[in-house]
């Protein structure tokens, strides 16, 4: 009896949902029974016999899937305004599939193109103030000359990566360890939101309702690479989870590249060993766009790559906040400099009618923003230019 293309895909999407499943193990036995749907009639003690799981292990899954209702899963994909691709569908995409274990099921929502190239931005949620800036200068250059910024929406690097690439209209994808209706860190919320109004994606393998486990994490990074050209990491220590990614790009052939940091910090130790053994160092995204195969670089702009006029405050202040370009403006041309109080009082004395008030907190994230680009710098109480 032949099986539609759609009862394959509800028995995938019905296989996808165990939770200790590897997608390398599900894509052997489709290929030894012939299909998913096939995978779903065995019994446990088959499953164990052909696939080697423990009995326990094929009892749960078992279990797990009959209990699981792939169209009802489908609705929920629907109503957030998402689609569930699988292999089987023309729209997956191509450089994932090839990999050793794609996911069996990609969950994806908002618009994406694989027509530009895709480079992962990623490093520690412990980051430096020189990682944050200089994340977020790679990003902003590589949108720049056409290229899509891939991470995985973690606080620190990540995010930086993620904001700069929105600020610089640019593309960028999120690639995430839970379900498409849950967001974590639940601070990223609204950059989530952002990143799919403003032409990007979120992309999960993970059913719609998960939760963050720790295991989805390293799953998750392989998915990063997977669609990558090339990987840069910015920071991280030896377990950082960054590393796990820079793992998974060298085993599906892709580039993996580091920013250098300084010897004594511990989250440039990954990149650092990385670029001790055979990466490529960072220091911008010409760095990067040159590692990509010919046909990789056709259409991209690399001119935009050429640095701004004026000096490097300009393509920075792209990347910031517009809070942190008007706390610019109050304090570049300070001969004393001004301390957070005085701050605000400038602000609000030259904001508009009607405009949101100015807080000692509100201009206390933006002097933040400022001092990590290394625009700014407090001294003696006040803050004043850098340089």
């Amino acid at each position: 009896m032949s099986v539609s293309v759609d009862e394959e895909k509800l028995a995938r999407v019905r296989i996808n949902s165990f939770s200790c499943l590897r997608s390398d193990w599900a894509l052997r036995l489709i290929e030894l029974y012939g299909g998913a749907r096939e995978i779903l009639s065995k019994t446990p003690a088959e499953l164990s016999a052909d696939g080697g799981l423990g009995i326990e292990t094929a009892e749960r899954f078992v279990r797990e899937t009959r209990a699981f209702d792939p169209a009802k899963e489908l609705d929920l994909v629907l109503k957030a305004g998402a689609r569930a691709l699988t292999a089987l569908d023309p729209d997956y995409p191509e450089l994932l599939k090839d990999i050793y274990d794609p996911p069996l099921v990609l969950y994806v929502k908002g618009r994406f193109s694989t027509a530009a190239p895709a480079v992962g931005v990623v490093g520690t949620r412990k980051a430096t103030s020189y990682g944050l800036r200089t994340a977020a200068r790679l990003a902003c250059e590589l949108c720049g000359a056409g290229v899509t910024v891939a991470s995985g929406l973690a606080r620190g690097i990540d995010t930086a990566a993620h904001q700069a690439s929105l600020k610089a209209g640019g593309i960028t994808w999120a690639v995430i360890g839970t379900g498409l209706n849950v967001c974590y860190p639940r601070e990223n919320t609204r950059l989530a939101a952002e990143i799919v109004e403003k032409g990007g994606a979120i992309f999960s393998e993970f059913p719609m309702g998960a939760g963050a486990l720790p295991v989805s994490f390293p799953r998750r990074n392989r998915v990063i690479s997977g669609l990558s050209r090339a990987v840069v990491i910015v920071e991280g220590d030896f377990k950082s989870g960054a590393l796990i990614t820079a793992r998974a790009a060298l085993e599906q052939g892709r580039e993996v590249l580091a920013v250098p940091g300084q010897v004594d910090c511990p989250v440039a130790r990954g990149p650092n060993y990385l670029i001790k053994n055979g990466a490529a160092p960072v220091e911008d995204a010409l760095d990067i766009i040159s590692s990509f195969p010919p046909e990789a670089m056709f259409g991209l702009k690399t001119s935009a790559l050429s640095k701004p006029e004026g000096g490097g405050s300009a393509g920075i202040l792209k990347t910031l906040s517009e809070d942190a370009n008007a706390v610019w403006v109050a304090v570049k041309d300070s001969s004393e400099g001004l301390c957070a109080d005085e701050v605000v009082l400038k602000l609000s004395m030259a904001g508009k009618p009607g405009a949101s008030a100015w807080s000692v907190q509100r201009a206390g994230a933006a002097l933040f923003e400022l001092e990590t680009a290394e625009l700014i710098a407090l001294r003696s109480g006040k803050y004043s230019r850098a340089v």
